[in-house]
């Protein structure tokens, strides 16, 4: 595995390491994995959200949407 470094403030580095012990990651590298996918899944959340609405405005039913 390749290593590298990045630049974090004093205050984020103290608050990786305080989330890493609270979440029991092994590694910073797992938390931080962890936490990409937290944020993924986030993302997916607040787009389906965002289509749900649209199709509510619409109205258009998923099973309309899927039988298209």
């Amino acid at each position: 595995m390749v290593r590298t470094t990045i630049a974090v403030s004093e205050q984020v580095k103290l608050k990786l390491l305080e989330l890493k012990l609270e979440e029991g990651a092994k590694s910073m590298d797992e938390l931080l994995r962890r936490m990409i996918i937290v944020y993924k899944k986030y993302r997916f959340l607040e787009a389906s959200k965002k289509v749900r609405s649209r199709m509510k405005e619409l109205k258009v039913s998923l099973e309309e949407l899927m039988n298209e």
